[in-house]
């Protein structure tokens, strides 16, 4: 009996630390933040024209008027600007003040809706849109709520991280 137990806790013991061994060298614990519409069209709103190709990138002439640099991502907000709103997004940006991100506020207008629904394809509530250089829209954001821009800055890391 006594032989059982020295074997049982041997075993209780070594499978454990053969087990974080196998995961430490050979696995891989890497993140990625997937690009939106990419194999799924989004739904188009009345007044705005249909997509083309998958996947989805902004068009060319929207992107030459959004500050992407080299290898910047941009972030563009959408929305009525809100003390919360200001202030979370004041957070992000002063976060990530030494990286290559680009936070661009487009007044409330009839392009800024036209962009938010027919270009960014965003619904209600959502009204932060990430994109990242090659104009493919990484991530839509709730701006008033902190656990949305808690996201946005944990994907904004997980791409700085890639690139």
């Amino acid at each position: 009996m006594n032989k059982q137990k020295v074997v049982f806790l041997f075993l209780a013991l070594i499978l454990p630390i053969c087990i974080f061994l196998f995961l430490k060298f050979f696995g891989k614990n890497e993140f990625s933040v997937q690009p939106l519409f990419v194999d799924v069209y989004p739904e188009i709103q009345d007044g705005c024209q249909a997509i083309q190709a998958l996947p989805y990138h902004i068009p060319d002439s929207i992107k030459e008027q959004l500050p992407f640099e080299n290898d910047s991502l941009v972030i563009v907000y959408t929305g009525e600007i809100t003390n919360e709103s200001s202030n979370l997004l004041r957070r992000i940006e002063t976060e990530f003040m030494q990286f290559p991100v680009v936070i661009l506020m487009l007044p409330n207008t009839d392009k800024t809706r036209y962009w938010k629904n027919c270009i960014f394809f965003l619904r209600n509530p959502f009204d932060v849109v990430l994109l990242d250089r090659k104009g493919m829209i990484r991530g839509q954001y709730e701006s008033a709520k902190r656990e949305e821009m808690d996201r946005l800055s944990t994907e904004l890391s997980i791409m700085l991280k890639q690139y």
